[in-house]
């Protein structure tokens, strides 16, 4: 197992990670679940570790794939640069998570600010590792980059 192993197996946790949590946030808020909401922040903080397992296993995996097949250094990069906001989201993000578990961990409730917070981050969260995951696809999914080349079909498509 190399770099590019670990890193398309961990690439999906951040991804599908602040979706889940995203929903179970939303859910635990809108039923006023105090204990579903700090299960959240904890499985946030999770979210937030395999978040830097996939940033930093990315170097590897970009060695690898230049190596192997025509990568497109431009995809890389930009790629590459999203993942960079997105880790630096995610960490901020994992230590709001952190003292929210932690210090409301005896706590009855979460303050409505936290949950604001917390919901309003992870909105921003969805949205960029959704498109840090789109970018990951360009790089190695000729399928995906084919559709914005795709020849016109009855002038539709121009």
């Amino acid at each position: 197992m190399n770099m590019a192993h670990i890193h398309l197996l961990v690439n999906h946790f951040p991804i599908l990670g602040s979706i889940f949590v995203s929903i179970l946030f939303l859910v635990a808020m809108i039923f006023k679940n105090a204990f579903l909401q700090k299960v959240s922040l904890w499985f946030l903080v999770f979210v937030a570790l395999f978040t830097a397992v996939a940033y930093f296993s990315g170097d590897g995996a970009k060695n690898i794939a230049e190596n192997v097949s025509h990568v497109s250094d431009s995809l890389v990069h930009d790629h590459e640069s999203m993942a960079r906001i997105g880790l630096i989201l995610m960490f901020f993000t994992g230590a709001i998570a952190l003292f929210g578990g932690v210090f409301y961990s005896r706590k009855p409730t979460l303050p409505l600010y936290l949950q604001i917070a917390v919901m309003a981050i992870l909105v921003v969260n969805v949205v960029i590792f959704i498109y840090i995951g789109y970018l990951g696809g360009l790089i190695s999914h000729p399928e995906i980059r084919s559709f914005f080349h795709a020849p016109t079909i009855y002038g539709f498509l121009s």
